[in-house]
């Protein structure tokens, strides 16, 4: 996916901190820049902790990982709330589903995404 915007995606979100915010249905998320993210002992690109409704960016991320990256972090909210989160910090929890059952759940998901935050979905799928 080649961004359509002249902006990398942490400077829009910086200019309009509106989009900071990411409503999830059951809570609202804070989109936070950090340098130097890590993961336990390893060093990543994103997390969201449900403890404190954080996401968290490597704030030197390239535009299109930044994008993909808050998308991934996002997908674990909306995974949360429809009961297939992980519960455990170091390995991430194994749910077995069917394909259908799992893209019925996700597309459902990404639609209330869209729809609670119709501003963020535009800017991080490119679609102004």
């Amino acid at each position: 996916m080649t961004s359509k915007n002249k902006h990398h995606l942490f400077t829009v979100l910086l200019a309009n901190p509106n989009l900071l915010k990411v409503d999830g249905g059951w809570a609202t998320f804070t989109i936070k820049m950090i340098k130097g993210l890590k993961s336990g002992k390893a060093m990543c690109w994103g997390t969201c902790d449900f403890d404190t409704y954080e996401i968290h960016l490597d704030d030197k991320l390239a535009d299109e990982p930044a994008r993909e990256t808050l998308l991934h972090e996002i997908c674990h909210i909306l995974l949360e709330f429809c009961g297939l989160g992980g519960n455990d910090v170091e390995e991430e929890e194994s749910v077995k589903t069917s394909n259908e059952r799992l893209t019925i759940t996700m597309s459902r998901a990404m639609m209330m995404f869209a729809r609670l935050n119709p501003e963020l979905a535009k800017e991080l799928l490119c679609l102004n």
